[in-house]
């Protein structure tokens, strides 16, 4: 628990400079992401018995982060435009190989991995590049924290307060299984008090950022950070015990890998940045 604290520490202040500074330091960490999240998630395929193409599959998250980035300049929908060309892609590349065996594994791998990591983290791209609605100020608003920043950083708030709320209730009053096959320590009372958390601090974040947001956009806000938080965290321990391993690597000391800290983001970030479209 130590390590696990003492790397919290140092790597979140880190990351809430990064995402303060915006442009193309935000975006260069959500590409390094994508690139390590790939190559976690691909390991857990290959432990599956699975075939994934690497180049292919970071070529294609990172064409994801670039749609992000080129996103607020068109109407066209870029995100949907990488998915389907580079399911084309993906194909042909099989195609060019002639050779059948493995071809449609190694597809569905390295195309589901692109989409796992590079879709859903390209969304901080999109969130942080949202100019609207304006904060109102806030007793942070001397942190000069633009709107986008802002919208980051609400979802790192109910993410987080969901996992440290589900934690300790689940310790203090869990008794029902929430998903015994996938998640043994995971109980409905721990999903509870994590919802309860979350609403908590999206109702906090709210004020102290000035966000322009009503109580019951607040507590949506909270309810989008443990109901999309969970089902991350779900998500990848299916993936992990479809494959039996315990984490995605051990880049993170007291973590495990990447992938193992931002499970429940991979959910929470997209969830959050439509409903924001949603409220526009």
């Amino acid at each position: 628990m130590g390590t696990r604290i003492a790397s919290a520490l140092v790597l979140a202040p880190v990351v809430l400079i990064i995402v303060w500074l915006g442009g193309w330091w935000t975006t260069g960490l959500i590409a390094a992401a994508v690139v390590i999240g790939i190559y976690e998630i691909q390991r857990i395929l290959r432990a599956g018995g699975y075939h994934p193409r690497l180049p292919l599959a970071i070529g294609l998250g990172l064409a994801f982060v670039a749609a992000a980035v080129a996103q607020p300049q068109t109407k066209v929908n870029l995100t949907g435009a990488v998915v389907a060309l580079g399911a084309m892609a993906s194909l042909i590349y099989e195609i060019s190989r002639r050779e059948r065996t493995g071809a449609l594994d190694a597809w569905a791998a390295s195309l589901g991995s692109a989409i796992y990591a590079g879709a859903m983290l390209s969304h901080f791209v999109l969130l942080r590049a949202a100019t609207s609605p304006a904060l109102n100020g806030g007793p942070l608003s001397s942190l000069n924290i633009e709107t986008g920043a802002a919208w980051i950083y609400a979802t790192f708030a109910v993410t987080w307060a969901s996992d440290t709320g589900a934690y300790f209730a689940g310790r203090t009053f869990g008794k029902h299984k929430l998903a015994p096959v996938l998640s043994p320590k995971k109980t409905w009372e721990g999903f509870v008090g994590g919802t309860i958390a979350s609403i908590a601090a999206g109702i906090g974040i709210v004020a102290l950022l000035g966000m322009p947001l009503t109580l019951v956009q607040a507590i949506i806000l909270g309810v989008i950070g443990a109901g999309g938080g969970t089902l991350g965290d779900l998500a990848e321990s299916l993936l992990k015990r479809q494959a039996g391993v315990k984490d995605s690597g051990n880049l993170i000391p007291g973590h495990g890998g990447l992938l193992d800290r931002v499970d429940s983001l991979l959910f929470t970030a997209p969830l959050v940045y439509y409903v924001l479209v949603a409220w526009l």
